[in-house]
């Protein structure tokens, strides 16, 4: 009550240590500005101290280590939270006494300290000296830093509250907090750091506390850590740096907030996200190398937002306008294509979107040259979004040597055809110019050799109707609704008595309800005569020509089989070749002939054959 009283008079906060004196209370008043402590002589006596004053840390290590701890969590707790008044059960160094202590918080950092005795003393341990690293832990050096302004009066008022189950809390939580922490006070001494602070620097706190930083890392080695954290004190400003330890080799995150205490430092380790973000860079400057230095066009454009993303910086040879047009307005780039493949080319980019699709056209640039692009796109999901990616190819040069080849081989066939003609005529004319000149001789012989000079005359005229029909541009079909079925039998009877003459069969294959198709009668009619008439001439006497034929909802079939000798897989690539034939007297212009009217049809034909088995020829129009 006295002492209430005498706190409540506002006396002077050095009366204090005399007033607790007198009823023999162990006392010291804790200048956490200064650092230092003073004691009353029951104090001295109890805590068996050779002085009475002292620095803060002296004093405290006249506790336990696990006391220690508690009491500068404690202490933090009444200078931070604004609280007058708190207590904590400690156990002192030298007598393993637990004590029951007691601290007011005067003002500007003052606090007076008093023990009692606890009532009920448990046995108390001395500590072992090898400590485990749980027990490492518990004696960690204390979660803060101590400095207050020196005042001559205090003001002290009181109040009872107990926090001791919340200290345990938060060192829990802090000793477990993901990133490094440590406090620095304004002394450049480091009073606390977690486990984390520990593993990422290397070094161990427990036995560098209340030493200086540059004790504990060289200036010369850490220069701009020391740099920052100076700007932190005396900016009172948060700062925030990367910086790299040498020990550990590791790369982090440095964050300095400034308190009243002096500064506290977190350390967040960005090892692997640098290395990440190295590698990330890294692989960027590939594709930027190998984007700007590729001929082709690579592009990715997201199509739901009609957004171009990115291109490469061959676009603008290719197409002739500038990266920046197009990646502002994508649409631009149709006016570089030709008129007539803008359509083709708009549904070609709409198919990339939902699956890969390639296209040829044609562009003319702005300086009006013209040339032939392939695009090749397909859609790929990333993150949740669709984008396409794709690429530009600059295929002049290939289409120009794809016409030039197409040219020489017209070229070559066109020789071919002269050579092969010019030899099939010359024998015909040979033939005839003899015997004209024998008849012109022999005047009554004459009419011995005319039938002989007359089928000379038609051989050639059919070589030069053959010749006609090659050369004779596609004319536009006249379709009609034609029986598949009726169309057949007309063409084997009109060759039934030539298959007759050799004693071969002629079969018809044909479902009863084929319905009609509509197609030209005059080319099909000639068609199906070339290919039995070729298969007849194919088959030995005795043999078989089978034609069957079938219509589905896209296509009509047609195939023409033969029992005859086959050909070899040598002779089967030449077919179709201008005057390669197996027949004695034959052109091979008839093949020839029945390959370009297939083709004015949109159809498709194609040989089967093996020698000694026979050869079959099916042709496919459709609807």
């Amino acid at each position: 009550m006295v002492i209430r009283e005498r706190y409540s008079d506002q006396v002077h906060s050095g009366e204090i240590l005399d007033v607790l004196s007198l009823n023999g209370t162990p006392a010291c008043l804790l200048d956490l500005r200064l650092q230092t402590v003073t004691l009353n002589q029951e104090m001295q006596g109890t805590l068996q101290l050779e002085k009475t004053d002292m620095s803060f840390s002296q004093w405290i290590r006249s506790f336990r280590h696990t006391a220690q701890h508690r009491l500068q969590q404690v202490l933090h707790e009444l200078l931070t939270e604004g609280l007058r008044e708190t207590s904590v059960q400690l156990t002192d160094k030298n007598n393993l006494q637990e004590y029951h202590c007691k601290m007011v918080h005067l003002t500007n950092g003052q606090i007076t300290f008093t023990l009692r005795r606890s009532v009920e003393q448990q046995p108390i341990t001395p500590e072992p000296l090898t400590l485990s690293s749980k027990e490492n832990e518990e004696k960690r050096p204390p979660l803060n830093q101590f400095t207050g302004k020196q005042g001559k009066r205090q003001t002290i008022h009181f109040s009872e509250t107990n926090h001791a189950r919340s200290n345990h809390r938060m060192t829990q939580l802090v000793d477990k907090f993901p990133h490094g922490l440590a406090i620095i006070n304004h002394n450049w001494e480091v009073t606390y750091a977690n486990p984390k602070m520990e593993d990422l620097t290397g070094v161990s706190f427990f036995d560098n506390y209340e030493r200086k930083l540059w004790d504990i890392f060289p200036i010369d080695e850490y220069y701009y850590f020391f740099q920052n954290y100076l700007r932190a004190m005396e900016t009172q400003e948060t700062i925030e740096f990367e910086g790299f330890l040498k020990k550990t080799e590791l790369a982090v995150q440095v964050t300095v907030h400034p308190t009243a205490l002096g500064i506290t430092v977190f350390l967040q380790d960005v090892t692997q996200y640098k290395r990440h973000l190295e590698a990330l860079r890294n692989s960027e400057e590939r594709f930027a190398l190998l984007a700007n230095n590729m001929k082709d066009v690579f592009w990715i454009s997201q199509p739901e937002d009609d957004e171009l993303h990115y291109i490469s910086p061959a676009f603008q040879s290719l197409f002739g306008i500038s990266r920046r047009e197009v990646l502002e307005n994508p649409t631009i780039i149709m006016k570089c294509i030709h008129e007539a493949d803008r359509e083709k080319v708009t549904a070609a980019f709409h198919q990339m979107a939902e699956q890969e699709r390639e296209i040829d056209y044609r562009v003319e640039s702005m300086d009006g040259v013209s040339k032939w692009v392939k695009t090749k796109g397909f859609p790929v999901d990333y993150n949740g979004k669709s984008y396409v990616l794709g690429i530009h190819e600059d295929v002049t040069e290939y289409k120009e040597m794809l016409e030039f080849k197409e040219k020489s081989q017209q070229l070559s066939t066109i020789t071919q055809m002269s050579a092969g003609i010019a030899h099939e005529i010359k024998n015909p004319l040979t033939a005839i110019k003899g015997f004209l000149q024998i008849g012109a001789a022999n005047p009554e012989l004459r009419d011995n050799y005319q039938e002989i000079i007359l089928d000379e005359v038609n051989r050639i005229e059919a070589i030069v109707q053959d010749f006609m029909m090659l050369s004779k541009p596609k004319s536009s079909l006249q379709l009609e609704q034609v029986d598949p079925e009726q169309l057949v039998s007309y063409v084997l009877r009109l060759l039934e008595p030539e298959a007759n003459e050799k004693q071969i069969l002629l079969l018809f294959d044909c479902e009863t309800t084929q319905g009609t198709f509509e197609t030209e009668p005059k080319r099909m009619n000639q068609i199906l005569i070339n290919l039995v008439k070729n298969a007849i001439d194919a088959v030995d006497s005795g043999g078989e020509v089978r034609v069957s034929i079938e219509m589905s909802s896209e296509e009509l079939t047609l195939s023409v089989r033969d029992n005859g000798p086959g050909l070899t897989s040598q002779e089967l690539t030449k077919i179709g070749e201008p005057f390669f034939t197996t027949k004695e007297k034959g052109t091979g212009l008839g093949v020839m002939v029945t390959k370009k009217i297939v083709a004015d049809l949109n159809g498709i034909i194609s040989y089967e054959s093996q020698k000694g088995a026979g050869t079959t020829v099916t042709v496919r129009l459709p609807k």
